[in-house]
């Protein structure tokens, strides 16, 4: 099956504070996703997510990484997640294949049915109990201006046996993950080489085998919440593959916080398969931004780069061409249609999207009872 169009689900920092202020009102389904995390996150004790996503001054990114880490993963899969809902159902814009990165990758599989909006959220949730429980060590993630095999060698020269590579980028950065004071190290090391190298704002060493207690704590906590095989299809940066079933999201989810994230690789894998418009379903343009440097000459767009507003959003996706018949972008922006695809009132499945173009008109959806608060998603 040939994979045209990929969505990509950013990872932990990407939080882009009161993103949907500006379309909540014309669009019903951001409050009822919203509203679906902000309940898993009052049955676990923590704050609602809906306002840091749609409050004219909600917190930024440092202060969230500083004092709720909790709340800033909630609020990035919530994102991410309504991000999804907005370029699929009201823009239809058709997902071929999912990739996520780290965090994103549970967004991923979220928003490919494997589980449902709820428990996709109670993942996340869960995910930082164990963290908390198994009193993870200092430490977080430096992102280094070079090749993997390049830090390799470093890393080897340096003899840094609990710093690794926690995400392989592509040709121009690599991440890399340990305690906080061989971090230090690599990165005077990294100066001295002339290779810059970037401390981000993460509050964990994720992707790391010092996290493997934790990791286990989050399988035992994850293995209640039902996993079902994706109804579309998903690679898997740390599996190295495509979820096959639901004993490969549970192997994702058992290796998620201790797995090196192979993005590159994954981009090329499904590039092979057939992928030349590269979307990015949550806020900024990071991962976009990174898959120009891994294959060249692509289509990507990033509509929630910034706040957005309705007209923007669909600015921004008709700016995104069209596949000519051997899979690579068309010249020049994709036609607008000429009339928007009235909603479906009473479908017995979720329509699939066209392609088209872009169908945004103010307060449509074509998933029924998008106010509502849906459960299962996607159906």
């Amino acid at each position: 099956m040939t994979s045209r169009n990929a969505f990509l689900f950013p990872g932990q920092g990407s939080h882009l504070p009161g993103l949907f202020r500006d379309l909540a009102d014309e669009h019903p389904l951001i409050g009822a996703t919203l509203g679906v995390v902000d309940e898993v996150a009052a049955e676990l004790g923590r704050e609602q997510v809906s306002p840091m996503l749609l409050g004219p001054a909600s917190a930024s990114l440092r202060e969230l990484v500083e004092h709720d880490p909790p709340s800033l993963h909630l609020a990035v899969f919530a994102a991410s997640a309504v991000a999804f809902r907005l370029l699929t159902e009201d823009c239809g814009v058709r997902p071929d294949v999912l990739l996520g990165h780290s965090l994103g990758e549970l967004v991923a599989l979220t928003a490919a049915g494997a589980l449902t909006l709820d428990d996709g959220a109670r993942l996340v949730g869960r995910r930082d109990e164990a963290l908390r429980a198994a009193t993870a060590p200092g430490g977080g993630l430096v992102a280094l201006g070079c090749g993997v095999r390049r830090a390799e060698h470093l890393l080897g020269a340096l003899g840094e046996r609990d710093v690794s590579v926690a995400a392989d980028n592509g040709p121009g950065q690599v991440v890399l993950s340990g305690p906080d004071d061989g971090l230090r190290r690599l990165g005077e090391s990294a100066k001295a080489l002339g290779i810059t190298a970037t401390r981000l704002r993460i509050p964990y060493p994720f992707h790391n085998r010092v996290l493997a207690g934790a990791a286990d704590d989050f399988a035992e906590r994850a293995a209640d919440l039902p996993k079902r095989v994706p109804s579309l299809r998903v690679y898997s940066s740390s599996l190295g593959r495509y979820v096959e079933g639901a004993t490969d999201v549970e192997l994702v989810v058992r290796g998620h916080l201790v797995r090196c994230v192979r993005f590159a690789d994954a981009v090329r894998a499904i590039h092979a398969d057939g992928a030349r418009r590269f979307v990015e379903s949550g806020p900024k343009g990071v991962l976009v931004d990174l898959v120009g440097g891994i294959v060249p000459g692509v289509a990507t767009v990033a509509p929630f780069r910034r706040r957005t507003s309705r007209r923007a959003l669909l600015s921004d996706l008709e700016e995104l061409p069209e596949p000519r018949d051997d899979g690579t972008p068309a010249a020049g922006p994709r036609p607008a249609p000429a009339t928007s695809t009235p909603p479906r009132t009473t479908p017995a499945r979720r329509p699939t999207p066209p392609t088209s173009g872009p169908r945004c008109s103010p307060g449509e959806s074509s998933r029924p009872g998008s106010g509502s608060g849906p459960r299962l998603w996607p159906p």
